[in-house]
């Protein structure tokens, strides 16, 4: 029972996720009420499903890999040493417990760093608990570990520019030719507002299906049994990932309008057109960043990036770069913390661990 009530953490996690998450998918739509509120988080709920179900299993097996890796998770060694002695339950607690630890530590940090009103990501603060935890346990002493760990922490850190800078790159092109081929003709026909409407829906869905695909990894890959061997709760990953788009779902449905309605433009000022395609961004690159590095990503900072770009179209001047500065630092110092918190953690608590 103990084990299942830490399981929880993840889904608290997960809640969470889907109440901040889903203002990345329909935020400017349900703000300027484009979209009802009602349909948004139908879409919403549906496509994140969608989006864990078919692609969430790929960042299911790389963060629990990451996990494994930095003693997170316990490796096959680890299972079969435990069922020769007989302390296989005692290794599932305290791989729960783990798991408990990283998320708390996580929480944490979003919460702190929200009440001083920088924007965070969940999903780069719990990576970072993750490789905090690591350097306390991970034996660097071991080539083949350092340097599969070192190659984790690079991959995990250049997420830090490749997924805005990648995010900025495709919405620049997207904007760029919209506004050279297209959003004239839209703004002079009789159906621009249908147009706008019908935009809006399947970019969002886009992204909501990008949600799922990234973030579900997130709430439960912790839980997940690589070993096959019994040392962890759950034993599919695509279940896995099924169980975390859940938990996203359930935030969504439960508490994510006000996060949506406070959803605003203080970094460019973009056109009606140009917010849907931002979303289209976004969504691109969470997908194309899951598919290629398995890593979960912010998708704060792929809308970041997306935005950005957009303003850019219009000229540098177009884009408030002190807006910027601080997101940027808020990238870097929640996974930052939440390692630092998980590495005191650690220390805390090795005699009972190692």
């Amino acid at each position: 029972m103990m084990i299942y009530l830490l399981l929880a953490a993840g889904l608290f996690m997960g809640w969470s996720l889907g109440t901040n998450d889903a203002a990345n998918a329909f935020g400017t739509a349900v703000a300027t009420r484009v979209i009802k509120f009602r349909t948004a988080i139908i879409i919403i709920s549906i496509m994140v499903m969608l989006g864990a179900i078919l692609l969430g299993e790929n960042n299911i097996d790389k963060l629990s890999s990451i996990a494994t890796n930095n003693e997170v998770v316990a490796s096959t060694e680890d299972v079969n040493n435990a069922i020769a002695n007989g302390t296989l339950e005692d290794l599932r607690l305290k791989s729960a417990l783990k798991a408990f630890i990283i998320f708390a530590a996580a929480g944490l940090t979003v919460f702190i760093m929200s009440f001083l009103k920088f924007p965070v990501s969940a999903n780069q603060s719990i990576t970072g608990a993750v490789i905090g935890w690591g350097l306390v346990y991970a034996d660097y002493s071991n080539p083949e570990i350092l340097s599969t760990n070192l190659k984790e922490m690079l991959e995990f850190a250049s997420t830090w520019l490749i997924n805005p800078v990648g995010a900025a790159l495709i919405s620049f092109v997207l904007v760029f030719l919209v506004k050279k081929f297209i959003e004239k003709r839209l703004t002079s026909m009789k159906s621009y507002d249908l147009i706008v409407k019908l935009g809006y829906l399947i970019a969002g869905a886009f992204a909501a299906f990008s949600i799922g695909q990234n973030s579900s990894a997130s709430v439960t890959a912790f839980y997940y049994d690589a070993t096959g061997l019994g040392a962890n709760l759950l034993t599919s990953a695509q279940l896995t990932a099924i169980i975390g788009g859940a938990a996203i779902c359930l935030g969504v449905l439960t508490f994510s309008k006000r996060v949506m309605m406070t959803v605003g433009s203080s970094i460019a000022e973009i056109s009606q057109v140009d917010g849907f395609v931002v979303i289209v961004a976004m969504a691109l690159t969470v997908l194309l960043m899951g598919e290629w590095m398995g890593i979960p990503v912010s998708t704060s900072q792929s809308v970041v990036g997306a935005v950005i770009g957009a303003g850019l179209v219009n000229g540098v001047k177009n884009v408030n770069f002190g807006v910027f500065k601080r997101i940027a630092i808020a990238w870097v110092s929640s996974p930052t913390v939440a390692g630092l918190l998980t590495y005191l953690i650690a220390l805390a608590t090795k005699s009972y661990f190692a």
